[in-house]
């Protein structure tokens, strides 16, 4: 009976070992990597080609067009993430950081740096269970000259984020002007959300449980925030405290 247990205790960890080793095979490791953290000084302030606001270590993933300030040329929102590590196959997704580079173009074709930030888009792993091995989206748009960044992580809570900005000439820069947050529970059904307007310093709060639906408005400071100073994990932590979700 000893010897049998031994056998069935050492099968059982072998078991488990390979389990292990099956997880951490199927996904791609950049701790093990040791990839390279964004730095903003390695963003040239012009450039010839889009491709040239791209540091090593970097690739563009998608580049957004969009007028951005009003001037009747295409501007350019980069969003840019990590390059896999070596030995990671093309199929793979990847689960690096992001960053994000705005590009104003001229009517002579001229590439100008505008704004960087490393702070605003959610890395590719890092959408949680709800997404698994796949890549987490970080979607950016420009509607009406404006920049919408629209991102969401989670596991039975899935949370939402939007953030706006729009670029003000005084003091040129690009401000945000609206923070979008919700929180949902896949299983039960519940959700607190909220929606700021800083050009109006309103905010509107909205929570659902079961069938009852409370709504309640409130002032904000009409911050003037520069999207170098927007960071997405200060603003959800600050969201989830406000809704009493932490």
């Amino acid at each position: 009976m000893i010897v049998k247990e031994t056998l069935l205790k050492a099968l059982a960890a072998s078991l488990c070992a390979l389990v292990i080793v099956v997880l951490f095979a199927a996904r791609p490791s950049f701790a093990q990597a040791d990839p390279p953290t964004f730095d903003k000084s390695k963003v040239p302030v012009t450039a010839g080609t889009i491709a040239g606001f791209v540091p090593a270590g970097w690739k563009l993933e998608e580049d957004v067009k969009g007028d951005l300030n009003q001037d009747g040329v295409v501007d350019h929102v980069l969003k840019l993430i990590q390059k896999e590590p070596a030995g990671a196959k093309e199929d793979e997704a990847s689960m690096g950081e992001r960053a994000m580079v705005i590009v104003f173009a001229d009517k002579g074709g001229k590439l100008q740096r505008a704004a960087v930030s490393d702070t605003v888009l959610q890395c590719g792993g890092c959408g949680g269970a709800f997404y698994g091995m796949l890549s987490a989206p970080a979607n950016v748009s420009i509607k009406n000259g404006v920049i919408v960044v629209e991102q969401d992580y989670g596991s039975r809570w899935v949370t939402e984020m939007t953030f706006r900005f729009r670029y003000d000439e005084q003091p040129a820069m690009f401000i945000l002007i609206g923070f979008d947050f919700s929180s949902r529970d896949r299983a039960a059904g519940g959700e607190s959300s909220e929606s700021t307007n800083y050009l109006t310093g309103t905010r509107i709060t909205t929570t659902v449980k079961g069938k009852k639906t409370t709504t309640k408005t409130t002032k904000v400071a009409k911050d003037r925030r520069s999207i170098e100073e927007v960071d997405k994990d200060k603003f959800d932590e600050d969201a989830n405290k406000r809704l009493g979700l932490d």
